[in-house]
């Protein structure tokens, strides 16, 4: 993907000089998701985290996309071509995108930076002959959940949990 412009909202592949504004934006998910969900880490796991969604994403042979307004870093997005196993899904419908993580900067959340980088994910699945796109939410996510839905995804699956 070369750099596109989506009404205002710039999308290129990440380079290493983004770094600090993916550090930040990833602690700033961690600090929304720890204060909806007690098991989850705050910002200080930010870096490391990031460190090894990028090796996996590098691994899989996955993407980052990097999406700027006015020349800043407003947001990002990373997702893998994955498979599933077995033979429970049709053949024709394993092969799928997985977003494993998005992020927008507060100050851009309301301006599109989001919706183009689904839109981006999406249009790079579908030209690499993926048929479907997944994505976790956490289900108290509430606000994440309705921009999903109102993008077009739909529950798939139900992971259920019981803290011991």
């Amino acid at each position: 993907m070369s750099a596109s412009d989506r009404g205002g909202v710039v999308l290129r592949r990440v380079c290493p000089q983004d770094r600090p504004a993916l550090i930040h934006l990833m602690g700033a998910l961690n600090d929304f998701e720890a204060a909806i969900e007690d098991n989850r880490a705050d910002a200080s796991a930010a870096e490391g985290h990031l460190d090894w969604v990028q090796d996996e994403i590098e691994r899989l042979g996955g993407v980052t996309l990097v999406a700027e307004l006015q020349g800043a870093v407003a947001g990002f997005l990373c997702y893998t071509l994955e498979e599933d196993p077995g033979t429970f899904v049709r053949p024709e419908w394993r092969r799928h995108a997985l977003i494993w993580d998005i992020s927008v900067a507060e100050e851009a959340r309301g301006r599109g930076v989001g919706q183009a980088l689904l839109e981006a994910a999406e249009e790079e699945a579908r030209a690499a002959g993926v048929g479907e796109i997944r994505l976790y939410v956490l289900e108290v996510n509430t606000r994440a959940r309705r921009i999903y839905e109102e993008a077009g995804y739909r529950n798939y699956e139900r992971l259920m949990s019981k803290r011991l």
